[in-house]
């Protein structure tokens, strides 16, 4: 997925959006609790693309991103819903991995041990990529 976004420049950047093995498993698990849970995806995902870096950044995380989403199963608004984890990288070609999603409801914060196990999945899909270029 494509979308082109201006910078403070007004150069136009089209980030690709890539997902990774944890976020997969984890829409897995929530769709079934939450039957609108890719729905709610989808439109967070279209806000990325256009506004890439605008989940604040995870503390201690080395650029780790957490975007609030709302779950429309739960009609409770953001703050409720879905925590998104994912970075942004603009080189060799501006990426936006997406790579865990987690009810607010399950848990308040990714632990460090995640933020760890994600940064390396990070690392293998960044490596992955440079090998097929």
């Amino acid at each position: 997925m494509n979308r082109p976004w201006k910078t403070g420049s007004g150069i136009l950047k089209s980030y690709k959006v890539q997902f990774g093995n944890s976020f997969s498993h984890s829409v897995k698990k929530l769709e079934k609790r939450y039957p609108h849970v890719k729905d709610d995806i989808h439109i967070a995902i279209g806000l990325l693309a256009k506004r890439p870096k605008s989940g604040a950044i995870i503390r201690g995380s080395s650029g780790l991103r957490k975007l609030r989403v709302r779950n429309s199963d739960i009609k409770r608004g953001k703050r409720a819903g879905y925590r998104l984890i994912y970075c942004v990288k603009d080189l060799p070609e501006p990426k936006i991995f997406i790579l865990l999603l987690y009810s607010k409801s399950d848990k308040a914060n990714a632990t460090q041990e995640e933020l760890k196990e994600l940064l390396s999945e990070l690392d293998e899909i960044i490596g992955d990529n440079a090998r097929h270029s």
